[in-house]
């Protein structure tokens, strides 16, 4: 079996997935927030965002 060393992923490389289900996004102060149905506002923290 072949070393292979371990380097850290570029930035644009990466990808992260979030899943989320019963709720409305909507951005506040460039943060997105996710509320649910009882009004609940929760921040959910994202350091890079392409669409």
């Amino acid at each position: 079996m072949t070393f292979v060393p371990l380097n850290p992923i570029p930035l644009k490389d990466r990808t992260s997935m979030i899943f989320l289900q019963y709720g409305q996004i909507d951005v506040l102060d460039g943060a997105f927030v996710l509320i649910d149905k009882t009004g609940v506002r929760t921040h959910i923290p994202v350091g890079s965002v392409a669409c």
